[in-house]
């Protein structure tokens, strides 16, 4: 009996401490945040990131530009998993306002294929949208869009429907992408970037084993004391909403500060991965 109340009054007091431990983060968490901002751009105060930090302006229509203005879910809202399960792991300080796809298959590569491919479709670039698949098959929508498809067998296209540009034939050309692209197949494809030159739409990618990768979503700049701080986004499997990440290091920041003299081997901490200043890669188009 005595064993059963002090487990009792353990398991409360844990409780009572963890609940404290969230409140304390959200109240960290709200000063870097306008609740009227919808967007990446408008949610945060880049006033709150500290003295002398500024974000540089995009070209309109540029990727960058595009991220900044991506629709972000209503403060408070939690990471969900495909099957609408609420996330256990508090690593969020925004959601986007996204859709994904509902699969249980989808890994870590998703924020990453489904971001680039929805600006370049919107902005009708079509013949950027490329992605490598996992047996070195070059996935071109163009000649998905001209009605070819995919021969697993001879990895190679079969002629067998008419052209089409329409979104529900984008989708599933993304779905196909989605069953045979992962992280390391996309690595393959990719440039290694320095960190003087990092912007919004690079990512940190490890493609070694276990393997993940998340994007930047926004970059501010420091010419007083040479650092830039970026904001990143992730996904993981099984397929959950792509998240913003906070910076347990930095008071629940959404940004993760770099000095520009650091070294390839210097880590950047997100709350569940470790990168590292060379893991930075960029679509080579």
């Amino acid at each position: 009996m005595r064993q059963t109340r002090f487990f009792l009054i353990f398991c409360l007091a844990l409780g009572c401490q963890l609940f404290s431990f969230a409140q304390n983060n959200q109240t960290k968490e709200m000063k870097y945040l306008n609740p009227e901002g919808m967007t990446v751009g408008s949610r945060y105060a880049i006033e709150q990131a500290g003295d002398g930090y500024y974000r540089k302006n995009v070209t309109y229509g540029s990727f960058e530009h595009y991220l900044l203005n991506l629709p972000m879910k209503p403060i408070g809202y939690k990471t969900h998993f495909h099957d609408g399960e609420e996330k256990s792991f508090d690593v969020q300080i925004g959601v986007l306002d996204v859709k994904i796809k509902n699969s249980t298959n989808v890994c870590s590569a998703e924020p990453a294929i489904k971001l680039r491919a929805e600006y370049l479709y919107s902005s009708k670039l079509y013949g950027r949208i490329h992605f490598n698949f996992n047996n070195g098959f070059n996935c071109t929508y163009a000649k998905w869009a001209a009605g070819f498809r995919v021969n697993d067998s001879k990895n190679g296209w079969d002629h067998t429907s008419e052209q089409d540009y329409s979104r529900k034939n984008f989708l599933e050309y993304l779905d196909v992408v989605f069953q045979n692209a992962t992280v390391p197949s996309l690595a393959r494809e990719m440039s290694k970037v320095e960190l003087k030159d990092v912007k919004a739409g690079d990512l940190l990618i490890q493609s070694g084993y276990p393997n993940h990768m998340a994007i930047v979503l926004d970059v501010l700049y420091n010419d007083k004391n040479n650092t830039i701080k970026i904001m990143l986004a992730q996904g993981f499997s099984p397929a959950q909403d792509i998240e913003v990440l906070k910076n347990y290091q930095d008071d629940c920041s959404p940004w993760f500060t770099i000095s520009l003299d650091s070294d390839e081997n210097t880590e950047i901490l997100t709350p569940q991965w470790t990168f590292y200043v060379k893991d930075f890669k960029r679509f080579t188009n």
